[in-house]
């Protein structure tokens, strides 16, 4: 090998460690979960604020991809004409709607209709009604 190639292979290895240890030092970012920031963004909406700025602030805050925080922004905006429900009239709605024999995949969607929860936490819900059903 080459003297040449020797040096560029060090640089390189260089470059790499000093790159791999500036990027330690930065504090990784926690992210809220959606639900957390139902207010705050409803807030936000009611103040005037426009959309954009409002789904660039539920990505920073939740670390939620483009879509889905606009599309949890349209859920907040479509909610404010209907409020809201407290968790227990979601549980009870979740509970009686599967009782009534409804398929799991329209429930999650009822509740993130309502709730402007994410998939997942919509999801949670349900199974969580499912489970003290079963127990």
């Amino acid at each position: 090998m080459s003297t040449e190639t020797i040096l560029v292979i060090v640089l390189a290895l260089g470059i790499i460690l000093f790159l791999n240890m500036r990027n330690k030092d930065k504090p990784k970012k926690t992210y809220r979960p959606p639900e957390e920031i139902v207010s705050e963004v409803q807030e936000k909406l009611q103040g005037g604020m426009n959309k954009i700025p409002v789904i660039k602030y539920v990505r920073e805050e939740t670390g939620l991809g483009l879509v889905e925080a606009k599309e949890f922004v349209e859920r907040q905006m479509n909610s404010e004409a209907n409020p809201n429900r407290n968790d227990e009239d979601i549980l009870e709605i979740v509970q009686q709607k599967l009782q009534a024999g409804e398929g799991e995949i329209p429930v999650i969607k009822h509740v993130r209709e309502k709730t402007g929860l994410g998939l997942k936490e919509a999801k949670d819900i349900v199974d969580t009604v499912k489970r003290e059903m079963n127990a």
